[in-house]
Protein backbone atom coordinates (compact mmCIF):
# COMPACT_ATOMS: atom_id res chain seq x y z
CA UNK A 1 0.00 0.00 0.00
CA UNK A 2 2.86 2.55 -0.06
CA UNK A 3 4.96 3.63 -2.84
CA UNK A 4 8.26 5.04 -2.71
CA UNK A 5 11.57 5.65 -4.80
CA UNK A 6 12.79 1.93 -4.87
CA UNK A 7 9.12 1.11 -6.18
CA UNK A 8 9.01 3.95 -8.54
CA UNK A 9 12.63 2.01 -9.74
CA UNK A 10 11.71 -1.03 -10.01
CA UNK A 11 8.72 0.24 -12.73
CA UNK A 12 11.17 2.48 -14.22
CA UNK A 13 13.72 0.57 -14.96
CA UNK A 14 12.94 -2.97 -14.42
CA UNK A 15 15.30 -3.49 -11.27
CA UNK A 16 14.32 -6.63 -10.06
CA UNK A 17 15.48 -5.84 -6.43
CA UNK A 18 13.47 -2.99 -6.48
CA UNK A 19 16.87 -0.66 -6.26
CA UNK A 20 18.98 0.76 -8.92
CA UNK A 21 22.26 0.35 -7.18
CA UNK A 22 24.51 0.56 -10.35
CA UNK A 23 23.78 4.63 -10.39
CA UNK A 24 21.29 5.53 -7.01
CA UNK A 25 22.04 8.83 -7.37
CA UNK A 26 20.58 9.67 -11.04
CA UNK A 27 17.81 7.29 -9.60
CA UNK A 28 17.00 9.16 -6.48
CA UNK A 29 17.42 12.77 -8.33
CA UNK A 30 15.00 11.05 -10.94
CA UNK A 31 12.62 10.09 -8.19
CA UNK A 32 12.76 13.49 -6.52
CA UNK A 33 12.36 15.36 -10.19
CA UNK A 34 9.27 13.14 -11.25
CA UNK A 35 7.12 12.32 -7.77
CA UNK A 36 7.79 15.95 -6.17
CA UNK A 37 4.16 15.89 -4.59
CA UNK A 38 5.18 11.99 -3.11
CA UNK A 39 8.90 14.26 -1.39
CA UNK A 40 6.63 16.61 -0.53
CA UNK A 41 4.07 14.46 1.31
CA UNK A 42 6.95 12.89 2.99
CA UNK A 43 8.80 15.94 3.74
CA UNK A 44 5.93 16.84 5.92
CA UNK A 45 5.29 13.82 7.62
CA UNK A 46 8.85 14.23 9.03
CA UNK A 47 8.25 18.24 10.14
CA UNK A 48 4.52 16.79 11.71
CA UNK A 49 6.31 14.23 14.12
CA UNK A 50 8.72 16.82 15.01
CA UNK A 51 5.95 19.46 15.72
CA UNK A 52 4.47 16.52 17.68
CA UNK A 53 7.54 16.17 19.68
CA UNK A 54 8.29 19.75 21.13
CA UNK A 55 3.91 19.88 21.60
CA UNK A 56 3.69 22.69 19.06
CA UNK A 57 0.43 23.47 18.00
CA UNK A 58 1.93 23.38 14.12
CA UNK A 59 1.71 19.93 14.10
CA UNK A 60 -2.06 19.74 12.99
CA UNK A 61 -1.97 22.07 10.30
CA UNK A 62 0.86 20.24 8.89
CA UNK A 63 -0.64 16.58 9.59
CA UNK A 64 -3.62 17.87 7.20
CA UNK A 65 -1.03 19.41 4.55
CA UNK A 66 0.84 15.74 4.48
CA UNK A 67 -2.55 13.74 4.31
CA UNK A 68 -4.36 15.52 1.17
CA UNK A 69 -0.75 15.45 -0.46
CA UNK A 70 -0.53 11.47 -0.11
CA UNK A 71 -4.61 11.69 -0.79
CA UNK A 72 -3.09 13.21 -4.13
CA UNK A 73 -0.15 10.22 -4.43
CA UNK A 74 -2.31 7.39 -3.50
CA UNK A 75 -4.95 8.50 -5.68
CA UNK A 76 -2.76 8.84 -8.42
CA UNK A 77 -0.96 5.56 -8.12
CA UNK A 78 -4.65 3.99 -7.62
CA UNK A 79 -4.20 3.00 -4.26
CA UNK A 80 -8.06 3.88 -3.37
CA UNK A 81 -8.07 2.43 0.11
CA UNK A 82 -5.01 3.62 1.63
CA UNK A 83 -6.29 7.45 -0.31
CA UNK A 84 -9.74 7.21 1.53
CA UNK A 85 -7.64 6.55 5.04
CA UNK A 86 -6.18 9.99 4.48
CA UNK A 87 -9.47 11.46 4.91
CA UNK A 88 -9.92 10.01 8.23
CA UNK A 89 -6.34 11.37 9.54
CA UNK A 90 -7.03 15.07 8.13
CA UNK A 91 -10.24 14.43 10.38
CA UNK A 92 -8.52 12.85 13.15
CA UNK A 93 -5.88 16.61 12.57
CA UNK A 94 -8.60 18.90 12.97
CA UNK A 95 -9.99 17.02 16.18
CA UNK A 96 -6.50 17.00 17.67
CA UNK A 97 -5.98 20.75 16.61
CA UNK A 98 -8.62 22.29 18.43
CA UNK A 99 -8.11 19.19 21.25
CA UNK A 100 -4.73 20.78 21.91
CA UNK A 101 -6.25 24.47 22.06
CA UNK A 102 -9.25 23.77 23.96
CA UNK A 103 -9.15 20.53 25.88
CA UNK A 104 -7.28 21.45 29.32
CA UNK A 105 -8.28 22.40 31.95
CA UNK A 106 -10.91 25.19 32.15
CA UNK A 107 -10.53 24.92 28.53
CA UNK A 108 -7.16 26.39 27.98
CA UNK A 109 -4.24 23.87 26.53
CA UNK A 110 -4.04 20.46 26.30
CA UNK A 111 -1.49 18.80 28.77
CA UNK A 112 0.25 15.89 28.49
CA UNK A 113 -2.00 12.93 30.78
CA UNK A 114 -1.37 9.03 31.01
CA UNK A 115 -3.57 6.47 29.17
CA UNK A 116 -6.52 5.18 31.89
CA UNK A 117 -6.86 1.13 32.26
CA UNK A 118 -10.44 1.52 30.74
CA UNK A 119 -9.65 3.55 27.89
CA UNK A 120 -6.80 1.23 26.94
CA UNK A 121 -9.29 -1.63 27.03
CA UNK A 122 -11.21 -0.12 24.33
CA UNK A 123 -8.66 1.49 22.27
CA UNK A 124 -7.25 -2.67 22.60
CA UNK A 125 -10.74 -4.01 21.58
CA UNK A 126 -11.18 -1.73 18.80
CA UNK A 127 -7.50 -2.61 17.73
CA UNK A 128 -8.43 -6.15 17.25
CA UNK A 129 -11.59 -5.41 15.82
CA UNK A 130 -10.43 -2.90 13.31
CA UNK A 131 -7.58 -4.93 12.23
CA UNK A 132 -9.72 -7.98 11.23
CA UNK A 133 -12.11 -5.14 9.39
CA UNK A 134 -8.96 -4.14 7.58
CA UNK A 135 -7.69 -7.37 6.92
CA UNK A 136 -10.81 -8.73 5.23
CA UNK A 137 -11.25 -5.70 3.56
CA UNK A 138 -7.59 -5.99 1.99
CA UNK A 139 -8.00 -10.19 1.23
CA UNK A 140 -11.00 -9.62 -0.67
CA UNK A 141 -11.00 -6.86 -2.38
CA UNK A 142 -7.41 -5.54 -2.63
CA UNK A 143 -6.07 -8.52 -3.99
CA UNK A 144 -2.67 -7.45 -4.52
CA UNK A 145 -1.84 -6.78 -0.81
CA UNK A 146 0.63 -9.40 -0.08
CA UNK A 147 0.35 -8.70 3.88
CA UNK A 148 -3.00 -8.48 4.49
CA UNK A 149 -2.71 -8.35 8.04
CA UNK A 150 0.37 -6.75 8.80
CA UNK A 151 -1.15 -4.01 6.59
CA UNK A 152 -4.46 -3.61 8.54
CA UNK A 153 -2.69 -3.83 12.09
CA UNK A 154 -0.65 -0.88 10.95
CA UNK A 155 -3.35 0.82 9.56
CA UNK A 156 -5.07 0.12 12.77
CA UNK A 157 -2.36 1.08 14.97
CA UNK A 158 -1.91 4.33 13.09
CA UNK A 159 -5.16 5.80 13.48
CA UNK A 160 -5.61 4.54 17.21
CA UNK A 161 -2.37 5.96 18.08
CA UNK A 162 -2.98 9.17 16.06
CA UNK A 163 -6.27 10.03 18.48
CA UNK A 164 -4.28 9.05 21.71
CA UNK A 165 -1.36 12.09 20.35
CA UNK A 166 -4.92 14.33 19.51
CA UNK A 167 -5.57 13.75 23.61
CA UNK A 168 -1.91 13.91 24.60
CA UNK A 169 -1.87 10.77 25.60
CA UNK A 170 1.62 9.74 26.66
CA UNK A 171 1.72 6.35 25.42
CA UNK A 172 0.44 7.36 22.25
CA UNK A 173 4.21 7.19 21.84
CA UNK A 174 4.42 3.58 22.71
CA UNK A 175 1.95 2.77 19.96
CA UNK A 176 3.98 4.87 17.15
CA UNK A 177 7.41 2.69 18.39
CA UNK A 178 5.59 -0.78 18.02
CA UNK A 179 3.62 0.71 14.23
CA UNK A 180 6.79 2.17 12.95
CA UNK A 181 8.74 -1.42 13.93
CA UNK A 182 6.23 -3.32 11.95
CA UNK A 183 6.47 -1.01 9.37
CA UNK A 184 10.53 -1.16 8.96
CA UNK A 185 9.78 -4.98 8.77
CA UNK A 186 7.31 -4.73 6.24
CA UNK A 187 9.19 -2.55 3.72
CA UNK A 188 11.98 -4.68 4.28
CA UNK A 189 10.17 -7.87 3.19
CA UNK A 190 8.83 -5.65 0.47
CA UNK A 191 12.28 -4.01 -0.30
CA UNK A 192 10.84 -0.73 -0.01
CA UNK A 193 14.11 0.43 1.11
CA UNK A 194 13.62 4.33 0.72
CA UNK A 195 10.53 3.77 2.88
CA UNK A 196 12.33 1.76 5.46
CA UNK A 197 14.50 4.36 6.07
CA UNK A 198 12.13 6.73 6.52
CA UNK A 199 10.05 4.55 8.89
CA UNK A 200 13.32 3.97 10.94
CA UNK A 201 13.51 7.86 11.20
CA UNK A 202 10.34 7.84 12.39
CA UNK A 203 11.16 5.18 14.78
CA UNK A 204 14.17 7.63 16.40
CA UNK A 205 11.29 10.79 16.41
CA UNK A 206 8.81 8.42 18.72
CA UNK A 207 11.57 7.41 20.88
CA UNK A 208 12.18 11.16 21.29
CA UNK A 209 8.84 12.03 21.63
CA UNK A 210 8.00 9.16 24.34
CA UNK A 211 11.36 10.71 26.47
CA UNK A 212 9.93 14.25 25.58
CA UNK A 213 6.50 13.99 26.52
CA UNK A 214 7.15 12.02 29.86
CA UNK A 215 9.83 14.13 31.10
CA UNK A 216 7.35 17.32 30.71
CA UNK A 217 4.80 14.67 32.36
CA UNK A 218 6.90 13.93 35.31
CA UNK A 219 7.94 17.89 35.91
CA UNK A 220 4.34 18.77 35.88
CA UNK A 221 3.48 15.99 38.37
CA UNK A 222 6.63 16.72 40.87
CA UNK A 223 5.83 20.50 40.74
CA UNK A 224 2.42 20.00 41.61
CA UNK A 225 3.02 17.28 44.52
CA UNK A 226 5.86 19.99 46.20
CA UNK A 227 3.01 22.64 45.84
Amino acid sequence: MQTDCSDWCSRQHGCGSGLCYSDPVNTLLEFLEERPLEVAAVLTGVLCVWFNVRQNIWTWPVAIISSLLFAVVFFEDRLYTTMLLQGLFVGISIYGWRSWLTGGPDGGTLLVTRLRPVVGIILLTLTVAGTAGFALLLKYYVTESPYPLTEALTTTLSVIASWMAARKILESWLVWIVTDAIYVGLFFATELYFTLLLYVLYLGLATTGYIAWRTSYLSRTILREAT
